[in-house]
């Protein structure tokens, strides 16, 4: 999951801090970013992607299967990297 508690000040309460999995770019409040949900296929190191969510979705982004983008070209070049492993 692409999620991070900030626990730099003391003082306030944490935020969570998104991750983009392609880039790496960090976002507290991310605004147009993507989500892919994919579930295990028990017994093999496959991902099934079961939804593609093109607003962004708090709830969903706290998922333990969620997976953010920053962007399109993140989310795409992630769904085609994961195609070539599948064929592969």
């Amino acid at each position: 999951m692409g999620t991070f508690l900030d626990f730099a000040r003391k003082e306030e309460a944490p935020t969570m801090e998104y991750l983009c999995k392609i880039c790496g770019k960090r976002e507290g409040e991310p605004q147009g970013w993507r989500l892919v949900i994919e579930m295990d296929k028990p017994g093999t190191g496959i991902k099934n992607t079961i939804f593609i969510i093109d607003q962004w979705d708090v709830s969903r982004a706290n998922d333990p299967h969620a997976t953010c983008f920053c962007s399109d070209a993140c989310e795409a070049r992630y769904l085609s990297d994961r195609h070539q492993q599948l064929i592969a």
